[in-house]
């Protein structure tokens, strides 16, 4: 038994777990910087998302809600030039039973999110 130092199989066989760690390494830090960087997005669409829905939500107006914000576009926030928020208001009314209440959703798109962002509010008649 020779105790000089390494053969070649034993540096062959660390160098192979060496490289199998690095690269599984590599790849958890990959998909860790890409889950975060979508959650951010995903936060700030909902963020961006709930700051139009108080603002419908304190408009006084409630009647002209629909005419005012049904349709409304906005595209590019903060750190995010691509993102897009959209809003549409549905109003219901009826006599049998009476009932008056308006829906507002307000979806918020951003290509690195994947899917879209959506909040939806009742907002009752006064």
């Amino acid at each position: 038994m020779n105790k000089r130092g390494f053969t070649l199989v034993e540096i062959l066989i660390a160098i192979v777990i060496l490289t199998i760690v690095s690269v599984s390494l590599g790849k958890f830090v990959a998909t860790f910087l890409h889950t975060v960087g979508t959650s951010t997005a995903k936060t700030v669409a909902t963020e961006v998302a709930q700051e139009e829905l108080e603002l419908i939500r304190a408009d006084p107006a409630y009647t002209n809600l629909v005419t005012a914000y049904n349709g409304l576009s906005t595209t590019g926030f903060p750190g995010y030039a691509a993102m897009n928020r959209s809003v549409r208001v549905v109003r219901t009314t009826g006599t049998t039973p009476r009932r008056d209440y308006t829906k507002v959703t307000v979806t918020v798109t951003e290509p690195t999110m994947g899917l879209p962002v959506a909040v939806t509010i009742v907002v009752a008649a006064p």
